[in-house]
């Protein structure tokens, strides 16, 4: 019997493990994707749910098969991310679209050596090339239940240059009153992606993972403060931006990607106010109205730089003696 056991570090482990945090987090989502099969349709979102969670897990088994990676895709990060691309996609979707968009979304993060050597957030990376190669497919939306095309609230208000017709036209979409409107922009009575539309289903979510320590509030605090801070410099109403769009989906479940995202605290605060001033400029300065995946793509390729402000080295180093 060996009395030693000699091994790389880590020597010092936890309990948490990547299967924990990822299926955390898809516990997280859970509400959001009931909510959006509740409101389109249980059969219809529930397909492009299977759909989306099943091509990623196989994609990743066979990309890894192909490259020479470990195999990891039981781990539930493949599953987590096939779960985030169906939710950030219009529930009018073709069952073809969530089938590519996970496809590369799981190329994107193998093709850099798998789990944690991905730059990219993986799931924004297959919704940006969805929108980019089917903006048509992508952009049609449904009111809840009554399955009524509509165009989102925030493209009225983009539209109309942000101005106060563009908010009276949000206003009569939304059922006349402001208070009316800002109610149902609460529960996610309007157009919008499957997941991003009630504001409470994501707030549980997110409740869960900070509770459990999964996420940190500091990129999410940051990023939602300086939405709120630009939209009142813009003179723009800061419920109907924080409400219409992918802003807080964005903020509670993409931003805050472990892989991504920066170590440190003060450089979280940065990341998340970089991906907050970015969101807003697309919005108010693009043709686009909205911005939140672009923005976190782009803060993405920061976080290395963000990074490197760690210079002191982690764990046990022992003092040489001067002689």
């Amino acid at each position: 019997m060996n009395l030693l056991s000699i091994s790389s570090s880590p020597h010092i482990r936890s309990g948490i493990t990547t299967r924990n945090i990822m299926l955390s987090v898809c516990a997280a989502l859970l509400p959001s994707a009931v909510i959006g099969m509740a409101y389109y349709g249980w059969w219809q979102i529930g397909l492009l749910l299977v759909i989306g969670v099943l091509t990623a897990v196989l994609s990743e088994a066979i990309l890894q098969k192909i490259l020479h990676i470990p195999f990891s895709y039981l781990d539930g990060s493949a599953a987590l991310t096939g779960l985030l691309l169906v939710l950030t996609i219009s529930p009018m979707s073709p069952w073809w679209m969530p089938l590519i968009g996970s496809f590369v979304a799981i190329l994107s993060k193998q093709v850099f050596g798998g789990m944690g050597q991905n730059p990219f957030n993986p799931a924004l990376i297959g919704r940006a090339t969805l929108l980019l190669s089917f903006p048509i497919e992508s952009t049609q939306w449904i009111m809840p239940y009554s399955h009524v095309t509509t165009a989102t609230p925030l493209n009225l208000y983009k539209m109309a240059n942000f101005g106060s017709e563009g908010l009276n036209q949000v206003v009569a979409s939304l059922g006349g009153t402001l208070q009316l409107a800002y109610r149902s922009l609460l529960l996610g009575l309007r157009g919008g992606s499957i997941g991003e539309i009630c504001f409470p289903a994501m707030l549980i979510g997110f409740l869960f993972l900070l509770f459990t320590k999964v996420v940190s509030w500091r990129i999410t605090c940051s990023y939602l403060v300086t939405v709120i801070v630009l939209s009142l410099l813009f003179k723009l109403d800061v419920v109907v931006m924080l409400l219409s769009g992918g802003i807080v989906f964005g903020a509670f479940f993409m931003a805050t990607d472990y892989v991504t995202s920066p170590l440190l605290p003060k450089n979280q605060l940065i990341f998340g106010f970089g991906v907050g001033f970015i969101n807003m400029i697309i919005r108010r300065f693009s043709g686009m109205p909205e911005g939140t995946t672009f923005a976190i793509l782009i803060m993405n390729i920061i976080t290395p730089l963000l990074d490197q402000s760690i210079k002191k080295p982690v764990g046990f180093v022992q003092e040489v003696k001067k002689l």
